[in-house]
């Protein structure tokens, strides 16, 4: 089943070694189901960073580019949200919050690059990973928690994330 998605906007698509990488900006926002199905439909499939470079290079592509990103309201601080990646907790092997954690993708899950605090399963449902931004932070390509759809969180206002990120290991379906 391809889930619409809403407008998506394809903002580059980058060849590393064998792996494309591509970026699609979602305006209206996108559950992280909704991007995977919808990563899934155009042949790939939500990003692995199983490594610190594979994590600066996609951070690199991200990074200064607003329109990727939406904010999350805590205590009055406003949180940078930004593009889904492809992590996923299994819950039912979870040693909560940090447990379970693994890559789409079947790669290993070795390297991490949470933000401080982070994961911590807020309420409970946040079993997906995307980039982070902390306000005030300098820390590059760090990551948070989140569940499905950011609107189910009733302790911080957030926001659904507006951006996902494709790998893809054969060329990408136009």
């Amino acid at each position: 089943m391809v889930v619409a998605v809403g407008v998506e906007v394809v903002l580059m698509l980058v060849v590393v070694a064998v792996v494309a990488v591509g970026v699609v900006e979602v305006p209206g926002g996108v559950t992280w189901s909704e991007a995977r199905a919808a990563a899934r439909a155009r042949g790939g499939d939500l990003t692995s960073l199983s490594s610190q470079a594979e994590n600066r290079f996609v951070w690199s592509l991200v990074a200064d580019r607003p329109s990727l990103w939406t904010t999350s309201l805590r205590q009055g601080q406003a949180d940078g949200v930004g593009p889904w990646i492809g992590l996923v907790q299994v819950r039912h092997q979870a040693q909560e919050p940090a447990g379970g954690w693994r890559w789409l993708s079947g790669e290993p899950f070795t390297t991490s690059n949470w933000a401080p605090g982070k994961p911590n399963n807020l309420e409970e449902i946040e079993d997906y990973g995307h980039f982070f931004r902390v306000t005030g932070s300098s820390d590059a390509g760090q990551w948070n928690d989140f569940p499905n759809d950011g609107l189910r969180l009733t302790k911080v206002k957030a926001r659904r994330p507006v951006a996902y990120i494709i790998e893809y290991t054969t060329p990408p379906k136009r």
